[in-house]
């Protein structure tokens, strides 16, 4: 089978690996579609170093071989998750399995992950993929619109609210489609106009330039002062989440869904003098997969946050470009030739 193989900074190749054998509770899947994050990007593609294992975290397909299956056999369609997890535990048992206690490995970080023509997996790490779900639409249920889903739910995020999206790579981006799917009014901050075009295109009524002048300012301008009811800073940088707990309103919550190591607060001015919330994200639990999955069957636009499609031939190609950031989510999906 053909994977593709990080090299180093920006450098990176295909390469023929074995085919994998499944063994126990693995399953061998046929990669459909995997789409390029941002993790795989900063944290693997633009860090200096050989990569031990292929990457890819996100990812449809195919089952094609099992050797003692449990769950799944030949031919189902799967949608897959980065988690080999035990699922005994606690967070198993209560569908966080990026918590799980065992901490059996993730795909594409500790274990070769899905940017490859094909994977074997643990049974654990897969969800059943509805024929009314494409490929390409399930892979982007992990992330781009998993996580978003889930941090929105946790804020109560309703009709009623001005929600502030920091960051609109992929991430952002399904954090706009989700809110304005719930009735909100949202406010886009990306110094790309690529992608405050789409997020435009995805909903928003609103998209701030960071380079035109302070983003606290405009925000306020167009809220006449009010703020935001809701922020989802996706951007992993500390600015603008000091941008969004500046703007939140008393009251109001802050969903953080960016990587980033350290940021400085004010806690009297951010939280207690407003009462506001601060949450976290990086994934939802898998007891809300049925309602992500309700959401894509009745007509959420997932599929026009995909603006590239490459084989994974063109991996370097791939890469290069969405390191640009003129994309919204980019794919690798499987020559039908």
């Amino acid at each position: 089978m053909r994977g593709i193989k990080l090299l180093d900074r920006r450098k990176l190749e295909m390469r023929d690996y074995p085919d994998p054998v499944p063994q126990g509770d693995e399953v061998v899947v046929r990669i459909e579609a995997a789409p390029i994050c941002g993790s795989d990007l900063h944290g693997l593609y633009e860090v200096p170093g050989e990569k031990r294992w292929i990457p890819g975290h996100e990812a449809t397909g195919v089952v094609v071989a099992v050797d003692r299956p449990r769950r799944f056999k030949v031919g189902d369609r799967v949608c897959m998750t980065p988690f080999r997890s035990c699922g005994a535990c606690d967070s198993c048992r209560s569908g966080y399995v990026a918590y799980c206690r065992a901490k059996k490995g993730i795909y594409g970080f500790t274990r070769d992950g899905f940017q490859a023509e094909l994977v074997a997996v643990s049974e654990s790490t897969l969800l059943p993929l509805p024929n009314s779900v494409s490929f390409e639409e399930g892979s982007l249920i992990l992330d781009p619109v998993g996580s978003p889903y889930h941090s929105l739910k946790r804020m109560g995020t309703n009709a009623t609210h001005t929600v502030g999206v920091f960051g609109l790579g992929p991430m952002g981006l399904g954090a706009v489609l989700i809110a304005t799917r719930l009735g909100a009014r949202v406010i886009g901050v990306d110094p790309i106009a690529y992608r405050r075009e789409l997020a435009r295109k995805l909903g928003a009524s609103e998209t701030i330039d960071p380079a035109v002048g302070d983003v606290v300012a405009q925000i306020r301008e167009l809220t006449h002062g009010y703020g935001l009811d809701r922020s989802v800073e996706c951007t992993g940088k500390a600015e603008p989440l000091h941008a969004a707990l500046d703007l939140a309103r008393p009251l109001s919550h802050v969903a953080i869904i960016g990587e980033n190591e350290q940021a400085t607060i004010r806690p009297s001015d951010h939280f207690t003098s407003k009462e506001i919330f601060l949450s976290g994200s990086c994934c939802f639990p898998l007891g809300e997969y049925g309602d992500i999955l309700h959401l894509l069957e009745n007509g959420l636009r997932v599929r026009d946050l995909i603006t590239h499609r490459f084989p994974i031939e063109q991996a370097e190609a791939a890469y290069s470009l969405f390191a640009q950031g003129n994309t919204g989510k980019v794919l690798f999906v499987r020559s039908q030739t």
